[in-house]
């Protein structure tokens, strides 16, 4: 499969903003009468990919009418400063718990900085450009924007992140769903199926959110996930029953790895993830050896572990 930009049906692009690798993390681009919008930005050593795609699409940058992010997490959200400095009548729509971070980034460089150091950082990311706050806009809970007559609706959907939204599509019957509702590499596209499986990034995750926001973005019966990580795929109703069991049972594994007061908890976290990954791929007739599917989705792991480790010290804190 050509991990290159994808022009798919109803006038959406998937551009790959090659972080880290191809085919990890993506941007999407929308045409509606000469006129655009453009839905995650990867970070900002990606806006010059975004940049391309709008030459080739012979789209004006005065016509990029908004940026939107599903949440501030660089990979989603690092290249909106830099994309609104090129696109001067473009506004960037953020949630209303996140806007403060892409106004003053300071609080987000440091931690970035701090997970990555300055090199890799550097190497990685590219910096990050603060966003003026009168070109912010901080869609409501089912508040409705409009790109000529199609209507996209914004959905706050907590769990992944406090900050976090999705952005429901009327025209393709998709939601572009940024950590909402998994990740699915496809590399590991099996004859048996997808493997799409749960982001439990640090610092907000919350099971019990992410359940709930599952359930409600799954009754709007979606055509299509355009997933940030990575590509659009058809909505399947199993794939969601499936993320909610994964997501159970990796906080059961957190709770039970807490409970017993034994040493390397994120150790036997990663092992317990790894051998439901490694269960459900071969369930699924995954083609790639486990080796081989391990490096695909260390990264996610590594993260996954700190975030479901993040979340049991937030727990034992409220007990205490």
């Amino acid at each position: 499969m050509s991990l290159d930009n994808k022009d798919l049906d109803h006038g959406i692009t998937r551009i790959d903003c090659h972080y880290i690798r191809p085919g990890l993390a993506g941007s999407y681009l929308i045409v509606e009468q000469n006129r655009a919008i453009l839905i995650e930005t990867g970070p900002q050593l990606a806006v010059p990919r975004i940049l391309d795609a709008l030459a080739r699409k012979r789209i004006p940058l005065e016509n990029v009418a908004a940026v939107i992010v599903t949440h501030v997490h660089l990979d989603h959200a690092g290249g909106a400063g830099l994309l609104l400095e090129k696109c001067p009548n473009a506004k960037l729509y953020v949630h209303p718990k996140g806007v403060k971070h892409m106004i003053d980034p300071s609080k987000l460089l440091a931690s970035a900085k701090q997970v990555y150091g300055e090199e890799r950082f550097a190497s990685l990311l590219g910096g990050l450009t603060p966003v003026p706050a009168h070109r912010t806009v901080t869609p409501a809970d089912e508040e409705r924007f409009f790109l000529g007559n199609r209507e996209l609706i914004f959905f706050h959907t907590p769990g992944h992140a406090h900050h976090h939204l999705v952005i429901w599509d009327s025209t393709s019957r998709g939601i572009f769903s940024g950590d909402a509702l998994g990740i699915s590499y496809r590399e590991l596209d099996s004859p048996g199926g997808r493997f799409l499986f749960p982001a439990t990034t640090p610092t907000q995750f919350d099971p019990k959110a992410s359940l709930t926001s599952i359930d409600r973005l799954t009754a709007l019966k979606p055509d299509w996930l355009h997933l940030t990580h990575f590509d659009s795929i058809p909505f399947e109703k199993a794939l969601m029953d499936g993320l909610k069991r994964q997501l159970e049972d990796y906080a059961e594994l957190a709770w039970n790895v807490f409970a017993d007061n034994l040493p390397d908890k994120n150790g036997r976290i990663l092992e317990g993830i790894q051998t439901m990954s490694r269960e459900r791929l071969e369930a699924l007739g995954c083609p790639l050896t486990f080796q081989e599917s391990s490096q695909v989705l260390a990264m996610d792991w590594e993260v996954n572990v700190q975030g479901l480790h993040n979340w049991m010290d937030r727990v034992e804190s409220d007990l205490n």
